[in-house]
């Protein structure tokens, strides 16, 4: 890495209408329901003041549209398609009342495909390492935007933690991890889901 220290800051992106809905999204896209836009206003609130260098995003709209809203001024935003959400093939917008009604099984563990037609998790886990070697290698401060398969694999990787183990984190949407980095060493400073917002509590 290029510096002795550096932080990272790892978002889920905000809840879309096919996380309300329970759907399984990968590479299909969904907008952002009206508490996705609200986690979105308090998602700007906290990165402003954080000092980011830069802003790294998933390609798809619910990540892309939301790193460009909470970007601080002058901070480029850069897309990395190897932020992109699993492609669940067969499952892909199904709820998993469908997918058991299918048969479909869904494969998180081992190299084979995480669903039927769908990415292998060598593939993902090889993709996602990339984004990570790019990204530390960038600017001491970095915001990522991404998706919760990924921000799990991301905070494996960069925590040095057996790849299973991150579907054993809860990542609710809007979730928001800071890692400290040095000498090679990750150190997970915080893990924050959303607040609860007044409109929820209605």
């Amino acid at each position: 890495m290029s510096a002795a220290h550096r932080h990272l800051m790892l978002i889920r992106h905000p809840e879309t209408v096919a996380n309300v809905e329970s759907r399984y999204i990968g590479r299909t896209d969904s907008p952002l329901s009206e508490r996705g836009l609200r986690q979105r206003a308090w998602l700007a609130n906290l990165v402003a003041p954080w000092g980011a260098d830069a802003v790294y995003t998933s390609p798809l709209g619910r990540a892309l549209e939301t790193a460009r809203a909470i970007a601080p001024e002058g901070c480029a935003v850069s897309v990395l398609e190897d932020l992109q959400e699993i492609d669940f093939g067969q499952a892909e917008c199904l709820t998993y009342d469908e997918i058991v009604q299918r048969g479909i099984r869904l494969q998180y563990t081992g190299s084979g495909p995480i669903a039927p037609d769908g990415e292998t998790g060598a593939a993902f886990d090889a993709r996602v390492r990339r984004a990570g070697v790019h990204i530390e290698a960038g600017p001491e401060r970095a915001v990522v935007v991404t998706h919760g398969g990924v921000m799990r694999r991301l905070l494996m990787h960069t925590l040095d933690l057996p790849v299973e183990c991150g579907w054993h984190f809860a990542v609710p949407n809007a979730t928001v991890a800071v890692i400290r980095i040095a000498e090679g060493v990750g150190v997970l400073e915080s893990l924050t889901p959303p607040p609860e917002l007044s409109e929820d509590r209605a």
